[in-house]
Order: C-alpha cells, then structure tokens, then sequence
C-alpha cells in the first residue's frame, strides 16, 4: 500500500500547478526585479539591473529550486534504495541537521550564482576551450557526477558499512539506508541546482 508521501498528483492537476506557477511567478518576479532596482537607487547602491535581476535568479535557485529538487530526488532514491517513511526514519537531531544543510546549502547556491564575476569567469573559459555543443554537454555531466560523489561519497561509505554490520532484520537498517538515501538524493539535488544556476547566470551575462 502507497503512503500518502508517495501520492502524486495526476497529470491534469500538475498541469493546472505549472499554469498558476508561470502566472504568478512572473509578476512577481518582474516585480522583485522593479523593486530591487529601486530599492539599490534608494540605498546608493551601484549596482546593474542585470546584476540586481542575477541575484533574484540565485535567490529562486537557492530557496525554491534547490529545496524542490531535493523534495523530489528523495522520493526516487528512499523507492530505490528500499527506505522507509522519511518522517519516521529521521530522528530529531538528524532532522535539524537535514534543515541546517538545506539552510547552507541554499546561502551557498546563492552565493555562487549570484556575482557577476562568477558567471563572467566560467563564461570565459568556456568560451576558452571552444568544444562543442555536444562535447559541452558530456563535460557539464561529468562535472556533475563528479560533485555528486564528492558531496555523497563519505556519508555513504559510512553508512553502507555501518548497515552491513547489523543483520538482516534490524531496523536500524532502514534508517541507515534512508540516510544513504537523502545523502545521495541532496547530493544530486544541490548539484542539479548549481548547474542549472551557473548557466542562467552566464545566459543573463551574455543577453540581457
């Protein structure tokens, strides 16, 4: 029997979320980006509306995106690995972990696509070494797997040995496997992110 976690909505319901989604965040993302522009005039500080229209980017990327991705990343590795219930796996203290990281993580995001000099750095050496669209893509996944294993890669390990250690029906197995689970699904959450910021911030470098 499915948990009510596991429900998702039918295809006419995602449909009607993605239209109110568009409808309403461009409004008010325009009207984030007029009043950030005012906002810096007001205050004295000099910044672009480019930059002002960058950072609300990395901050969307950061707060809305990263948690999402995350969201959905969990419920495919817990079905992969076999995990329980996140709820019921998760002890409190390993949960307020879990929100600090999210916490940190966002900062981060944001503080990596946020600045100008960021995405004009990657801009240029990308343009440096002149590869293919193809070959662009190929490197931007390598990249990523390469992250992925970086972020995921302890945590794991530790687990995975931990759970072998344990026998077949304690269930402190399944909260190992659930942790390994959200390690790996943040890891590729977070990832996905950044990616996806780093090229919206060198595509508003480079067009607007």
């Amino acid at each position: 029997m499915s948990s009510r976690g596991d429900r998702t909505p039918s295809p006419a319901v995602q449909i009607v979320i993605v239209v109110l989604a568009v409808g309403v965040g461009v409004p008010v993302g325009i009207g984030a980006w007029i009043g950030g522009i005012l906002l810096a005039e007001n205050l004295g500080v000099q910044i672009s509306p480019e930059q002002v229209f960058a950072w609300i980017i990395a901050a969307v990327v950061g707060v809305v995106l990263w948690p999402l991705s995350l969201r959905a990343a969990r419920r495919g590795f817990s079905k992969a690995t076999g995990a329980g219930p996140v709820i019921a796996a998760a002890t409190r203290g390993e949960g307020a972990l879990r929100a600090s990281i999210v916490m940190v993580g966002a900062v981060a995001l944001v503080a990596l696509c946020g600045p100008r000099e960021t995405a004009s750095t990657l801009a240029t050496a990308w343009e440096a070494l002149a590869i293919g669209r193809r070959e662009s893509g190929l490197v931007i996944q390598l990249l990523s797997l390469i992250l992925v294993a970086i972020l995921a890669t302890p945590v794991v390990v530790y687990t995975h040995r931990a759970a072998k250690k344990l026998s077949a029906g304690d269930p402190r197995r399944l909260v190992l496997q659930e942790r390994e689970a959200w390690t790996l699904a943040a890891a590729t959450a977070w990832t996905t992110s950044l990616m996806l910021g780093l090229i919206l911030a060198i595509a508003i470098l480079l067009w607007l």
